[in-house]
């Protein structure tokens, strides 16, 4: 038998072996794989940021040395978590219970890991990017797209109100999970959020002006969708809060209208009560920015929300009628989720976002009337905004503009001693740089 023939058989054995052998099982889509999986030097464990493809690869040290998220889980371990978890008569630390682990760490049930998930690992990357399983090894593949990972369980960061919801669903709350009166009755902060403005301190860990980072997923978009997200899912938590065993939660309400000095409180017996005076009120901080976009997105849904906040409120603060709050809020829920695509497209050229910047500094008569939270809400808006025109002209960073914004965060620093006035004045300072 010559040499060719015996290759020639061993090659049909060995196919002939192959195709007896049972064909590798698929990824299973849905599970996590945990941060190791992720720290190859070749993919994003890089100590420096690389040239060689279209992300940077050290994605993880940025994440581990600058990012707070990564901190998460560490926090639950100093005194002001001891305290929130002592008041909250919860049997284990505050590390130990799920109340905390669900946004301090990437808490998933133990059916769902297929590798290693360490809680001291904190807010890790499967927590934002979803789980890996599906994707993790095939991502890198030469053709493999976006579009696949997403089919395998990847979470389409790309989608500003996928991004969002992500974001909200411990920095405002969901269903399963919130910052609830009893936790912040027992120390735990007061939570703020703005999806552009935090998305672009946390460090970013992308390449900016990248095919996959542009106007279409960042700056003032990414800010208007935002706002429109929060004011959605802070519908859908009171409508859910009106239809459980603890209402009223006192959560959904301006904590200031309870909280502060009889002595010093002038400014609310000038201002007026639009009920009964002393009600709680309905907090309208998701509302205050939004209705000036939904305005300019649709007028005539922007009249239709103006109603229903009014009754949303009137409801809230009677706290007598549960049904009729739950109604209300899926109502506005239903109209503004209607209207999130058109808030989607509107134009961000820099004209249209100092036009924004100019109406919202304007506002004065909704501010005069509303709380501190609606204040932050309006400073960190102006804040975003801002950033947008920086981007394309980094000279702002040292103006008068940056600086009266600055300003404004001096006021709402402490929460106890808001004024609204003086709040007012200083935006008329900034609307005369813009």
């Amino acid at each position: 038998m010559t040499m060719k023939r015996v290759t020639i058989l061993f090659l049909l054995m060995t196919v002939a072996v192959a195709a007896q052998q049972p064909a590798p099982p698929a990824a299973v889509v849905g599970h996590y794989e945990g941060v190791a999986s992720c720290v190859n030097s070749g993919c994003h464990g890089s100590a420096e940021p690389l040239n060689s493809t279209r992300v940077l690869q050290n994605e993880y040290y940025t994440w581990l040395n600058s990012d707070r998220h990564a901190q998460a889980y560490n926090i639950l371990f100093n005194d002001r978590s001891a305290r929130v978890a002592r008041n909250m008569r919860l049997k284990g630390k505050a590390y130990q219970e799920n109340v905390c682990l669900d946004c301090h760490t990437t808490n998933v049930p133990a059916r769902l890991v297929s590798g290693k998930i360490d809680v001291e690992d904190g807010i890790q990357c499967e927590a934002c990017h979803g789980p890996a399983s599906g994707w993790r090894a095939e991502h890198t593949m030469a053709g493999w797209t976006h579009e696949q990972s997403v089919a395998r369980g990847m979470t389409d960061l790309r989608s500003l109100p996928i991004r969002a919801s992500g974001c909200l669903s411990c920095h405002l709350g969901n269903r399963n999970k919130q910052v609830d009166h009893e936790l912040i009755a027992s120390g735990h902060p007061i939570l703020a959020f703005e999806l552009d403005n935090y998305t672009e301190t946390l460090p970013p860990h992308w390449r900016r002006g990248s095919d996959t980072v542009s106007a279409a997923t960042h700056g003032a978009r990414a800010f208007a969708v935002g706002q429109s997200a929060a004011f959605s899912q802070s519908l859908d938590n009171l409508a859910h809060h009106a239809r459980g065993e603890k209402w009223p939660e006192f959560s959904d309400m301006s904590c200031t209208t309870c909280h502060h000095s009889l002595e010093g409180s002038g400014w609310r017996q000038e201002r007026g009560w639009p009920g009964r005076a002393g009600l709680p009120s309905w907090s309208p901080q998701h509302w205050a920015v939004l209705r000036l976009l939904v305005g300019r997105a649709n007028p005539a849904a922007c009249a239709q929300l103006d109603s229903s906040v009014q009754l949303i409120a009137s409801r809230v603060s009677r706290m007598n009628d549960t049904t009729a709050v739950a109604q209300a809020a899926t109502d506005a829920k239903r109209i503004i989720d209607r209207v999130t695509p058109q808030i989607a497209a509107l134009s961000w050229r820099d004209d249209d976002v100092r036009a924004l910047m100019r109406t919202i500094a304007g506002d004065t008569d909704f501010l005069l009337t509303s709380d501190v939270y609606s204040a932050e809400q309006t400073a960190l808006a102006l804040q975003s905004l801002a950033a947008a025109l920086t981007r394309s002209n980094p000279r702002l960073l040292k103006s008068p503009m940056t600086e009266a914004i600055d300003a404004l965060f001096e006021e709402i620093k402490n929460r106890d001693r808001y004024e609204p006035t003086r709040f007012v004045q200083k935006l008329g300072v900034l609307r005369g740089t813009l």
